[in-house]
């Protein structure tokens, strides 16, 4: 009988044992290759998420810039006009010529008043100030101020004054320039202050 309990001490002995290297397995497998395992993929994972952040705003940059480039190809035929807009400070007799043809092709007289251009801090142009002195008939006049707001450059007008000129004789004109009943002094001051931009 004592043996028989010694068979029995010992079996159990061997089954605790038998679980106790398996647990001991076990945990030493969860220890060493499951911890580092999860461990790993769930950097793997960090790693993935940031790059797909990372993505999204490269994509979102690429988006962007492709906008930029598609404004930017829409106004590239516009920026020849605003080159024109400003004068060519090497081009002044051009722009003055372009004022003397208008008040020729109105048949008015015309006295241009050009100043020094001001200095403006960080800017790509200068302000000048332009001062035009005409005389001539109403309708003239309308039809010069016409032409002139049609010129490619910008000329942004502070003032304009008119004034009867003395000495000037009535026509009969009507709004074509023909002969009417209505009554047209031949003769009006203008005075036209402007600045002008130069580059």
């Amino acid at each position: 009988m004592n043996g028989n309990k010694y068979l029995k001490f010992n079996l159990k002995n061997k089954i605790t044992a038998s679980l106790a290297g398996f647990l001991v397995v076990l945990l030493s497998l969860i220890y060493f290759i499951v911890i580092p395992t999860v461990r790993e993929i769930k950097t793997m994972g960090d790693s993935i998420d940031a790059q797909r952040e990372d993505l999204e705003r490269k994509y979102i940059k690429g988006q962007s810039l492709k906008k930029l480039t598609e404004n930017l190809n829409k106004i590239e035929p516009k920026l020849e006009l605003l080159d024109q807009i400003f004068i060519n400070k090497n081009r002044e007799l051009e722009f003055i010529t372009s004022l003397e043809n208008k008040a020729n092709k109105n048949q008015i007289s015309q006295k241009i008043n050009l100043k020094s251009p001001e200095k403006t801090e960080n800017q790509n142009f200068q302000k000048t100030d332009l001062q035009l002195f005409a005389r001539g008939g109403f309708i003239k006049q309308l039809q010069y101020l016409t032409d002139l707001e049609q010129l490619n450059y910008y000329i942004n007008v502070k003032l304009l004054e008119l004034s009867p000129a003395n000495g000037g004789e009535p026509v009969k004109t009507d709004s074509q320039g023909s002969q009417s009943s209505s009554v047209e002094t031949n003769n009006l001051n203008m005075y036209i202050d402007a600045d002008t931009y130069w580059n």
